[in-house]
């Protein structure tokens, strides 16, 4: 049978009663409603443009918020596992498997620092912390990996290596100066550190250390010195005088009477306010006694 055939059959039998061609919708409704107590008067709805809005709102927030919740919620457990991850990683140690999680956000803290003194700050702050790290590493170096004691040095050293250069930035600012003055007191308390936990570190990495601190001590001179000279501070003087006094202290305890000569120079220079040439004389003594 041809395709034309058969439609034009199908036409034939449209109202064909055993196909339903007959059927009478009305007629069939009031049957229903009569039946089973509606009203056979009922109007057909008319939907007005508001009511095809408000369908089309809440069938496009009501598909949406479902994914935006599994999103919401797949965002709130990695922040929650995030902070968890960063909580854990202050806590680590040189060796630790998280400890590179903590260097990493510090670098990050350190890349969103708006300023030269608050990267500045933050370097002190980590400098304070690897050197936290590295006394309780030697602490537990009986039950640790010998390693570590000389990993955390380096970190510690690392650090004080990244104050040095923000100190040997160029100029005379009062930010630079006061930033020389914090890593001057900073450096005092590492030292007092060192001392007093140096039983536990291996004479190498003691030396290493001490060493470092010892030329930052001198960069913080420097930079103070040269502030002085640019403006003449009462601040820069007192710190300096500070300064020379520990110095002088320290010479006299090692050197005894035969500092003597050296330390009067160096009053007379601190009392004309020629801290540079007061610093060198002292300096200078030490080099020579130690060839002698």
């Amino acid at each position: 049978m041809q395709e034309k055939e058969v439609i034009k059959l199908l036409q034939s039998l449209k109202d064909d009663p055993t196909l339903g061609g007959d059927f009478d919708f009305h007629k069939s409704w009031n049957m229903f409603a009569n039946r089973y107590g509606f009203n056979p008067d009922t109007q057909e709805t008319r939907y007005t443009l508001r009511d095809y809005v408000e369908t089309y709102l809440w069938q496009f927030t009501h598909s949406m918020l479902k994914p935006m919740a599994a999103v919401m919620a797949v965002f709130v457990f990695a922040v929650a596992g995030s902070i968890s991850v960063v909580g854990a990683a202050g806590q680590a140690l040189p060796g630790d498997q998280l400890y590179r999680v903590k260097v990493g956000i510090e670098k990050v803290q350190l890349a969103l620092a708006a300023t030269v003194q608050a990267r500045s700050q933050l370097r002190v702050e980590f400098a304070s912390r690897r050197l936290e790290e590295m006394v309780a590493v030697a602490a537990q170096v009986a039950s640790s990996q010998p390693g570590n004691v000389q990993l955390a040095a380096n970190r510690f050293k690392s650090e004080v290596v990244n104050i040095q250069e923000e100190l040997s930035t160029d100029g005379t600012s009062d930010a630079q100066k006061e930033f020389a003055k914090t890593v001057g007191r900073k450096v005092e308390v590492y030292s007092s550190t060192v001392a007093s936990t140096g039983s536990d570190l291996p004479e190498e990495v003691l030396g290493e250390v001490e060493e470092i601190l010892e030329e930052t001590k001198e960069q913080v001179v420097e930079v103070i010195i040269t502030a002085h000279e640019a403006q003449q501070d009462q601040d820069s003087a007192h710190e300096l005088d500070v300064a020379l006094d520990k110095e002088i202290e320290s010479v006299v305890a090692v050197y005894g009477d035969s500092a003597t000569e050296a330390v009067a120079t160096t009053e007379a220079l601190r009392a004309q306010g020629l801290y540079r040439r007061a610093f060198q004389v002292l300096k200078d003594f030490m080099f020579e006694a130690e060839l002698n």
